[in-house]
């Protein structure tokens, strides 16, 4: 098996850290701001599309190139993070819960809640990424200095 390559890794890493700062600037608004612009709720949703693919795209190279392992979906590439203790089972299981909101926003299971969508950014979204960044970060690092 070969390592993950290491321009690919930054470059999604660099994606999603776009994406976290667009994120940041939409949540440091007030709920009512946010609701009454829409311009703020298409960003927020494209943003946190966006960055779950880009670190999913992480795990799912992860997972193929350290381990052999190809997933079936993002939420088992997350999963299968945690198993091979690449990540804690909090975070993965944080990172599942932001697959389900992208989820929610690509494939509108019901009609999108931009209220919620806001509420889970500002909740726990930013943390949870940025643990999971640090987290894959390291075991980059300590593979392949």
């Amino acid at each position: 098996m070969t390592k993950i390559n290491k321009e690919l890794f930054n470059r999604r890493i660099e994606e999603a850290c776009e994406a976290l700062e667009e994120i940041r600037e939409i949540i440091s608004m007030g709920l009512n701001e946010f609701m009454k612009s829409r311009r703020a709720r298409f960003s927020l949703r494209y943003s946190i599309v966006l960055l779950v693919e880009a670190l999913a795209d992480v795990a799912v190279a992860i997972l193929e190139k350290d381990f052999g392992v190809v997933s079936e979906s993002y939420r088992d590439a997350f999963l299968g993070l945690s198993e091979k203790g690449v990540v804690g089972a909090e975070t993965s299981q944080s990172m599942i819960g932001l697959v389900a909101l992208r989820n929610m926003i690509v494939h509108r299971y019901w009609k999108v809640d931009d209220a919620r969508i806001y509420d889970v950014a500002r909740k726990n979204g930013i943390g949870v990424v940025e643990k999971f960044i640090s987290e894959v970060s390291r075991y980059v690092e300590a593979k392949d200095p």
